[in-house]
């Protein structure tokens, strides 16, 4: 079946900062420029010391894709006042954007010292880690934002960088969590269904395998789900399985072998042999490596 985090490896875009429109993800500073706004229009507002008036020219900067000037802007404001919090996260922010993954950790591990509650900041930092290769410490920051805020796309996030550094076990842990909560990501219960299969628990691998497919309309989890079920000696379930894997055009070829297999074997008398002794060729076909999702 191949291995769980080779064939099943996630590749999910990098977490980046969420910028959709003008300054929706600062939508907090931007309550504060309102509030301290308020009074004549000649007033002087926090907004227009130099520590905030700073800020707001490098979120300016942001939306204007001018990631460079966004962290020189950033750092000044930081210079101003020291434990601005919001300028760390805009600059570990126009860090990841230039791919600069050191600074990005840097000014995001300000952000957890100076306000430890923060979500999205122990979010980030785990993805500014995990680029770094530093899984352990990644692991820890996921752990703690999820630990502030269960989302279970961060948790498959964690699970599969898990998976990919050979740890199953604790990435077993959090893919269970998800299934738990019925999650709708199919390759949480394709990786699922790859452990058991490994662990030779098939009615396990079955359900998991035939939950990912009816999640997602995909050959390489239907000729899974036909191998699994080749095993179980459900050769009429392997058929309706090895057909829907050829009907897409990256298991054609393999699937229509397969179902020749098993039609021929679905005439032979029954014996209650294993089906891979049944069919001729030997074992039933091995499963197509997986896409890297």
């Amino acid at each position: 079946m191949g291995h769980a985090a080779g064939t099943l490896r996630a590749e999910r875009p990098l977490i980046r900062p969420r910028i959709p429109g003008g300054h929706h993800w600062t939508a907090v500073g931007l309550a504060l420029c309102a509030i301290a706004s308020v009074g004549t229009a000649s007033a002087q507002g926090i907004w227009d010391d130099p520590a905030f008036s700073l800020y707001r020219q490098a979120v300016e900067a942001m939306d204007r894709k001018d990631y460079v000037r966004a962290s020189e802007l950033s750092g000044q404001a930081i210079a101003q006042e020291p434990t601005h919090v919001l300028a760390y996260y805009l600059r570990g922010q126009a860090a990841m954007f230039q791919s600069r993954w050191d600074d990005a950790a840097a000014a995001f591990g300000k952000v957890t010292e100076l306000y430890p509650g923060s979500f999205a900041g122990h979010r980030e930092l785990g993805g500014a880690l995990e680029q770094l290769n530093r899984v352990d410490d990644a692991a820890r920051e996921y752990e703690a934002a999820l630990a502030l805020r269960d989302q279970d796309d961060l948790r498959v996030r964690l699970a599969f960088m898990l998976l990919e550094a050979n740890q199953q076990p604790r990435a077993q842990t959090q893919l269970q969590q998800l299934a738990d909560h019925h999650t709708k990501a199919p390759e949480v219960w394709s990786a699922l269904g790859r452990m058991s299969y490994e662990k030779h628990d098939l009615p396990a691998a079955e359900k998991c395998f035939a939950r990912a497919a009816s999640l997602r309309d995909d050959g390489r989890t239907w000729f899974n789900l036909g191998v699994v079920r080749t095993k179980m000696n459900d050769l009429p379930g392997a058929l309706q399985a090895f057909e829907k894997a050829s009907q897409h055009s990256q298991t054609r070829d393999p699937a229509q072998k397969e179902i020749a297999k098993v039609r021929e074997a679905m005439k032979q008398p029954t014996t209650g042999a294993a089906p891979d002794k049944v069919m001729p060729g030997g074992a039933p076909g091995q499963p197509v490596p997986s896409r890297r999702y």
